[in-house]
């Protein structure tokens, strides 16, 4: 995926009817969204550089069943900025916070788009008692860098920008949070994310998109074994919970929730069904 995929441009429409709270969380503010009612509420977290109105679909196709809120992380749209650089735990403590704040009660399903899915999964581990279930769609894996950064054929002079600064983001320029608009340590977050090694019984379920089969930045010939890494990296997803599932959607780019919302939210209200057992209880207004 090219720099430009992986820090996002918010493509989905501003959710114009529904409020924007800002919230404060110790002296800055987060933007939050929720609409709709009942328990439990679904959580959307983006992926790196993106804004919540990227969910605006996902949204207005899940507040008719339950309750739906998303939010901008620090810097992002009207959120306040915090001091940089962050890591994931810095991330998922601001979630936290604004969920207190803002009196919004678990139990909560978790959607997390590409680095939010790494995100989702530190909060999961962190407050599984009140995690009902968890949807990673096309998460980044902590081991990527690692193995698709030595893929990457040698510079020629004939080189496109674009595919220059991919190149030169995966082959290490990673390792610098400078390299992504919110200032991320992605080292430290990756460390922090490799403690997690389980998920108990959670219900889990990993989207997969062509990623690599749809990027047109990367030549023809090695797109398929780039998909196989890829696929690969995320069956590892399915070792976190007893209760894993997995759809892969090789028609869609790595903005599912852009290219084929339909299938985020019926993975939704699949794993809504299989933990209504342990969600019961009162409607949350």
């Amino acid at each position: 995926m090219s720099v430009a995929e992986l820090e996002g441009v918010s493509a989905g429409a501003v959710i114009s009817d529904i409020p924007t709270r800002m919230i404060d969380v110790g002296g800055r503010r987060l933007a939050l969204t929720c609409s709709g009612r009942g328990s439990p509420v679904v959580l959307l977290e983006t992926g790196l550089g993106a804004e919540s109105n990227e969910w605006a679909t996902i949204q207005r196709a899940i507040q008719p069943f339950t309750r739906v809120c998303s939010y901008d992380r620090a810097g992002r749209r009207a959120s306040d900025r915090a001091s940089s650089p962050r890591n994931a735990v810095d991330m998922v403590d601001d979630l936290h916070k604004l969920l207190g704040a803002a009196e919004i009660p678990g139990p909560y399903v978790l959607v997390g788009h590409s680095f939010g899915g790494l995100l989702m999964r530190l909060f999961a581990s962190r407050h599984r008692d009140r995690v009902a279930a968890l949807v990673l769609v096309d998460p980044m894996h902590e081991d990527q860098f690692d193995v698709f950064g030595e893929m990457f054929p040698p510079p020629t002079p004939t080189d496109p920008e674009a595919w220059r600064h991919t190149r030169a983001f995966w082959t290490g320029g990673w390792r610098e949070p400078a390299s992504t608009e919110e200032r991320i340590d992605l080292v430290a977050s990756i460390t922090q994310v490799r403690r997690v090694v389980s998920l108990g019984d959670i219900p889990l379920h990993v989207i997969t998109a062509g990623t690599f089969l749809n990027q047109s930045l990367i030549p023809s010939a090695p797109r398929v074994e780039l998909q196989r890494r890829w696929e690969d990296l995320h069956k590892q997803f399915l070792k976190l919970s007893s209760r894993a599932t997995q759809s892969i959607v090789h028609g869609s780019g790595h903005f599912v929730q852009r290219d084929d919302p339909l299938v985020v939210v019926d993975a939704i209200r699949a794993v809504i069904a299989r933990a209504a057992p342990c969600v019961a209880g009162p409607t949350a207004t």
